[in-house]
């Protein structure tokens, strides 16, 4: 084992009360004995000046004396991973909990995920040669602040920036199929590199990604997605993963898919990696940017008259269709997969110079509070042409369109049914019955999205539609 002296907690990076509740658990272990490291993710971010999501631990006590020793001083716990020797540490007063999973070893991996069985082992060195990966594989101890790692080459990979299986790296993969999708959304997330003899591996272990739940797929495409440098996603094909995975293969048309018009600077796929990378950081944006244009290789067409001049009419609508099927496959929520649609709809419209009604519709389907997002991601659009060639696109639209939405924001005009002077109890006082009330609130709501002024009930009690039960014609 190779070690060298650190602190790791004196970067500020722990929030104190996290910090509090470690220094006593391992002081609790200690007292009887135990061996107790910070492991894993935590330990990374630390070195890399990050701070931490979770704060996992691991010991040489078995999950039974663990919790004993735990719960003996005021901590509770639940059997989280029990079968696998994890246990949750958590302190109610301080809303914390924290990962805790005895040192083992595994055995065989029969569906390319999780272990038929695992073995308890006393030794750290076994417990870190189970690890996926070196820059995954330090263990940290706080009380002596030491870091522990089974080679000084850990250290290297991580300074480099070196996404290195850890011991054989077919045998990693074959244990945990996932780790190859965790190894490209680590360089994504890290803007690392991975190294050679690993990626090979990935390549050859390719065909066991089938084996993946799409939940999981899904969760490691968004962490690609989420991440500062998406554009590693091209080593998911590079890898050779959507000739096993139906859902990969629209984003791989899209790699292959050349603009060939003079807006864009390059193809469909990196023109999406740079919207992504300058859209609004949240799950909805990222994967709107994601699949907003994975309908042009569809609909990609000649302009008549020229040689190399291409068009794309109509790919919104088209990538709506194909983004809801990857989404469905994917297993998104209904509420994801609805506000993600209406961003892929919306993204190529002109809202900022469309009639007022037509905007102020727009905005009731995309929803008002979702609007500042989606304005970011039509500005990420803009922002990945050629300004130069189409400086309305960026310079004057993205303006107008905040403009309209701010005067939405501040003036509170009308823009619901539920806004209207009359509601559909009127209409029945009035006579009206059926689709017919619907029918008239839908009319009265056009005319008050035109003109605010409009919505009085004077106003619109004088501009009815005509009923075919016999009734009042429009004034």
């Amino acid at each position: 084992m190779y070690t060298k002296e650190i602190d790791l907690l004196k970067t500020g990076l722990v929030p104190r009360k996290v910090r509090g509740d470690l220094k006593r658990l391992f002081q609790f272990f200690a007292i009887d004995n135990k061996e107790l490291f910070l492991v894993g993710g935590v330990v990374r971010d630390l070195l890399l000046g990050k701070k931490p999501k979770d704060y996992d631990l691991c010991t040489n006590a078995t999950p039974e004396e663990a919790k004993e020793i735990v719960e003996r001083y005021g901590f509770d716990t639940y059997d989280s991973g029990i079968k696998h020797g994890t246990i949750t540490i958590l302190d109610p007063r301080n809303d914390l909990s924290f990962e805790l999973t005895t040192y083992r070893c595994d055995g065989l991996y029969k569906d390319s995920r999780h272990p038929e069985s695992v073995e308890f082992v006393n030794s750290l060195e076994e417990d870190l040669k189970r690890r996926d990966f070196t820059i995954n594989s330090f263990a940290y101890d706080l009380i002596n602040k030491r870091i522990y790692a089974l080679e000084d080459k850990y250290f290297t990979d991580m300074e480099f920036g070196l996404i290195r299986a850890v011991g054989s790296p077919e045998e990693r993969f074959n244990e945990d199929a996932l780790r190859m999708m965790r190894a490209i959304r680590f360089a994504a997330q890290l803007n690392y590199s991975i190294d050679a003899e690993t990626f090979t591996a990935i390549k050859t272990c390719a065909p066991k990604i089938a084996n993946i739940s799409k939940e999981r797929i899904r969760d490691e495409l968004t962490k690609i997605v989420m991440s500062d440098s998406p554009q590693m996603m091209e080593l998911l094909f590079l890898a050779g993963f959507d000739e096993y995975l139906d859902e990969l293969k629209p984003i791989r048309a899209i790699l292959e898919c050349e603009h060939e018009n003079p807006w864009h600077y390059t193809d469909v796929f990196h023109h999406t990696m740079d919207v992504i990378k300058q859209a609004p950081k949240t799950f909805e944006v990222r994967w709107a940017a994601l699949l907003h244009d994975i309908g042009k290789p569809v609909v990609k067409k000649l302009k008549p008259g020229t040689e190399n001049h291409y068009r794309y009419i109509g790919h919104p609508e088209v990538s709506v269709e194909i983004a809801q099927n990857l989404m469905h496959v994917l297993r998104f929520s209904n509420d994801q997969i609805d506000l993600i649609s209406k961003f892929i709809k919306y993204h190529d419209e002109d809202l900022a110079n469309c009639k007022i009604k037509n905007f102020k519709k727009a905005v009731n389907d995309i929803g008002l509070e979702n609007m500042l997002n989606f304005i970011g991601l039509k500005r990420a659009d803009a922002l990945a042409h050629r300004i130069v060639k189409d400086e309305k696109f960026y310079v004057g639209n993205i303006s107008k369109l905040y403009e309209r939405y701010s005067k939405l924001i501040t003036e509170k005009p009308p823009m619901t049914l539920k806004d209207l002077a009359l509601n559909g109890d009127d209409l029945i006082e009035l006579g009206y019955k059926g689709k017919e009330i619907g029918e008239m609130l839908n009319y009265w709501l056009d005319l008050v999205l035109e003109r605010p002024e409009a919505n009085t009930r004077e106003y619109l009690l004088k501009h009815k539609k005509f009923k075919k039960n016999g009734g009042d014609a429009n004034v």
